[in-house]
């Protein structure tokens, strides 16, 4: 017929059907799921095991530690106490030996002062000059002044004379037209340097007489020494020069 269209039949794929390997292939999967979970637990549960050893290993060696810093601590504690008792001593000892020292050179010269004095034919004879002491006082350049004059005789008679003080030392001085300053050596006598209207400094006296007085310097003077000079009636001037030494 012409008009009639041929049909042609669909291609059939024909597939076997096996519903074991389905099954099968389900076990599988579950078998491989199970053994997931399995192997992860276990693994989870080393890895937990493991941390805790470490965390345990972490906390007693930091326990360690910590006990040995507190031993090192309380030996540097100790070290230093037993340092600083050391030094404490050892200033306590120097400071009683520098003491003592004093004490002894302060004896010496009493004990030559008064052998002078009761036994004068072991020392020198005469009128002596025995010690010059000088105090600072408030004031800059202003000191207190002690002298001290014995006479060592077998028989004492009194003895009288005036005694007189010169300073020795240095002082800038402005020369020329350039105002130039130079250091030049100048000597301050009694009448320059000791308060007061006694001059010279008077002395009567048979075993012993301490003399006193205050001594003023000029600005910018810078002393060296002082020359004591002692003059009895009758005989030749005793001199003695002291280096310039403030007590204290």
């Amino acid at each position: 017929m012409a008009g009639k269209q041929t049909r042609t039949a669909p291609n059939v794929r024909v597939v076997s059907h096996h519903p074991w390997r389905q099954g099968l292939l389900l076990g599988v999967v579950v078998l491989v799921t199970l053994a997931g979970a399995l192997g992860g637990y276990w693994l989870g549960q080393a890895s937990g095991a493991l941390d805790s050893t470490y965390l345990s290993a972490i906390e007693r060696l930091n326990a360690t530690n910590e006990d040995a810093i507190q031993r090192l601590q309380a030996q540097l504690v100790e070290s230093e106490l037993a340092r600083e008792v050391d030094a404490a001593a050892a200033r306590t000892l120097r400071d009683s030996i520098r003491g003592l020292k004093d004490e002894l050179a302060s004896l010496t010269e009493e004990v030559t002062f008064y052998k002078s004095l009761m036994a004068p034919s072991s020392v020198a004879r005469g009128l002596q000059i025995a010690d010059f002491e000088l105090t600072a006082m408030d004031a800059p350049g202003r000191y207190t002044f002690h002298l001290l004059l014995t006479q060592v005789e077998a028989r004492r008679d009194w003895v009288q004379g005036a005694a007189t003080l010169v300073v020795h030392g240095r002082q800038p001085q402005t020369t020329g037209s350039d105002k130039a300053t130079t250091i030049v050596e100048r000597v301050l006598p009694l009448t320059e340097i000791v308060e007061g209207d006694s001059y010279p400094l008077k002395f009567r006296f048979r075993y012993f007489q301490d003399l006193t007085g205050v001594i003023s310097l000029p600005a910018g003077f810078e002393p060296e020494r002082i020359v004591v000079t002692a003059e009895k009636r009758g005989a030749s001037p005793l001199d003695r020069s002291f280096d310039w030494t403030v007590a204290g």
